[in-house]
């Protein structure tokens, strides 16, 4: 990739570093992995997330080209995004994608550039057979015009880790709030857009809450636990909430809610194992 600008973002205090680059390529085939089984490619308009997730599974890439302990601290923007979708649109047309794997698309850096937006609207021109969109940003509504314009070949994903919006921001300091969440799945399942919640890693919570809030808006629950220990850049959180995640409790606690989910009729995914290795 070569570079095209660098700077510090400045009309968002205490963003990161930003670099405006020109990819070679957005449409990522997906050959092994977990999204291998289910998706075609996947899509990453932005390299790096502003959100600061201490528990994010990027750094661990043998690619990543920045230390685990600065994930955060910047991003890259992939400014041809969606001239590179409009280059592939042989490979966009019947195919299976996941936007996004390794970012957030609306992440605060969207304001500024709609990469996701134009890459949607590429998106709609050449006709995927079918489109997940994967989030913890309320800027999605922005986009609910081109995102109904999918049909039924669309679902988004919604982070939610918790319902204790202190934990949040503690482990995902940049990030919107849960009660910003909340009212995200509600107000996208009210416009008709099939919604599934993702509690994974599955942080410190109120099980009981966070089910009763997402129940009525959501189709199926993807549930995990937290994992890439050695690429976590928060121990510290770690330990303050050690009994949480030890491992039979951790165990019993994500059990409990696939079986209250399941009793209740939500479809459930995980890939969880009783060994939480790395």
């Amino acid at each position: 990739m070569a570079l095209a600008h660098t700077y510090v973002c400045m009309y968002i205090e205490n963003m990161p570093t930003v670099t405006e680059i020109e990819a070679k390529s957005i449409l990522t085939p997906q050959k092994v992995g977990s999204l291998a089984s289910h998706f075609d490619y996947s899509l990453n308009p932005y390299a790096g997330c502003a959100f600061k997730c201490s528990y994010c599974y990027v750094p661990s890439f043998p690619s990543a080209r920045h230390q685990p302990e600065d994930w955060g601290e910047w991003v890259e923007v992939k400014v041809n995004a969606a001239a590179l979708i409009r280059r592939d649109r042989t490979k966009v047309f019947g195919s299976k994608i996941f936007f996004s794997s390794a970012t957030d698309p609306y992440q605060y850096l969207e304001l500024k550039y709609r990469l996701t937006r134009s890459c949607l609207q590429e998106l709609l021109r050449y006709h995927p057979a079918q489109l997940v969109m994967h989030t913890r940003s309320h800027l999605i509504l922005q986009d609910t015009d081109l995102l109904k314009q999918f049909g039924d070949r669309l679902s988004v994903g919604v982070s939610i880790t918790t319902d204790d919006d202190n934990i949040r921001a503690e482990f995902e300091p940049k990030a919107p709030s849960i009660g910003r969440r909340l009212e995200l799945i509600r107000a996208l399942s009210e416009a008709g857009i099939q919604v599934n919640a993702s509690l994974a890693p599955l942080l410190p919570l109120n099980a009981d809450n966070l089910i009763d809030q997402i129940e009525p808006y959501v189709g199926r629950v993807w549930l995990d636990q937290m994992r890439y220990l050695g690429a976590n850049n928060r121990p510290d959180l770690l330990e303050k909430y050690k009994d949480f995640f030890e491992e039979r409790n951790y165990e019993k606690v994500i059990a409990d809610i696939r079986a209250r989910l399941s009793d209740d009729g939500i479809p459930v995914r995980s890939s969880f194992k009783k060994s939480r290795a790395s």
